[in-house]
């Protein structure tokens, strides 16, 4: 079974392009970056729906796994942006794996603003 630990992005942004193949969206497979990106905040808002109006028993419950049925919805939608962002990067070429960590060293060296919470 495939997950998490033995497969790699790259094998994630080709899978995501044959499926963009098989149902014929873009130009051999790649589609508008404009468009995917915007398409992301839509499926963004579709994943923030499941956590509106959620108090923070339901928020722990979720999180120790007493919420089964949301979860599978939250994954689902957040499938969907995954899938949105890998295609962005493959079509614009860059290596997400050295932009997460670029970025990490950037927000590692940042001053912590003023009044934000301690986690």
């Amino acid at each position: 079974m495939r997950n998490d630990g033995n497969t790699s992005l790259d094998q994630l942004k080709e899978e995501v392009h044959r499926l963009c193949l098989r149902k014929g969206w873009g130009v051999e497979g790649v589609q508008n970056p404009q468009h995917v990106a915007m398409a992301m905040t839509v499926e963004m808002s579709e994943l923030l729906e499941h956590f509106q109006w959620l108090d923070p028993e339901d928020v722990s419950r979720l999180m120790e796994g007493g919420d089964p049925d949301r979860l599978a919805m939250i994954a689902e939608e957040f499938a969907d942006v995954m899938m949105y962002g890998l295609q962005l990067a493959r079509t614009l070429g860059f290596d997400i794996t050295q932009q997460i960590l670029r970025k990490i060293e950037i927000v590692d060296h940042r001053p912590p603003k003023a009044g934000s919470p301690k986690r």
